[in-house]
């Protein structure tokens, strides 16, 4: 579960790598400047019809499985980090119930057909232990979203166990991953050392709360 953390703090610096490649060393910085970034983030935020067009991408991406960070990403770029949070909060848990319920009306023996043997540790154990398997699921990466709200579905988990901990695991994740959206725009737009020192504090609290929920996920497994 480290390792997947450590991946996707892996490919979202690999990401920011090649954006400032592409910037300084092709023609991206004279086709996109600063401010037609700023046009676009404006036009784009003035829009009354934007939290519908949010929630219908994250619905979509619950639907193919889609890096659900990465939309959350681009959300918090276009919306910056307080907008962009809300919508992406909005999204995620609005496709995650839905996802829920799908899981749950498919029931557990076409789901573990469906994600196979792999998953099955989702669906052993998730309905006694409630609230604290899904925080740990949602803050720890063990598969994408979309599999873990079906597996999570289908387990028999209550609706209202689920939504809490979905809850309160993803909320601090998903607050973190606003606000580097936002700097990564800040970084193109106005680089300082500052932005990079941001994005660096928010890489470390990511890790060290993915950390902190394997360490308390393991421990509460030993005393069981």
């Amino acid at each position: 579960m480290q390792t997947k953390a450590l991946l996707t703090v892996a490919i979202l610096l690999l990401g920011i790598m090649a954006i400032a490649f592409a910037w300084h060393f092709t023609g991206l910085a004279e086709i996109v400047t600063a401010d037609r970034i700023r046009h676009f983030l404006a036009s784009a935020r003035g829009d009354p019809w934007a939290p519908i067009w949010v929630l219908a991408a994250y619905l979509i991406a619950a639907a193919v499985a889609f890096p659900v960070n990465l939309l959350m990403l681009a959300t918090a770029a276009v919306f910056g980090p307080w907008l962009g949070f809300a919508y992406s909060a909005l999204g995620v848990f609005t496709s995650a119930f839905l996802v829920y319920f799908v899981g749950a009306w498919l029931g557990k023996a076409t789901v573990e057909r469906l994600l196979g043997p792999k998953l099955r540790r989702i669906l052993e154990g998730a309905r006694k232990r409630g609230v604290l398997v899904v925080v740990a699921f949602r803050v720890v990466p063990v598969a994408p979203g979309t599999v873990v709200n079906l597996a999570l579905g289908a387990s028999g988990i209550r609706f209202a166990d689920f939504a809490i901990g979905s809850v309160v695991g993803m909320t601090p994740g998903l607050l973190l991953v606003s606000i580097v959206g936002d700097r990564l725009v800040a970084l193109i737009t106005e680089p300082t050392v500052g932005e990079v020192g941001v994005l660096v504090l928010c890489i470390v609290a990511y890790l060290a709360l993915v950390f902190v929920a394997q360490a308390l996920l393991s421990r509460r497994r030993r005393q069981q």
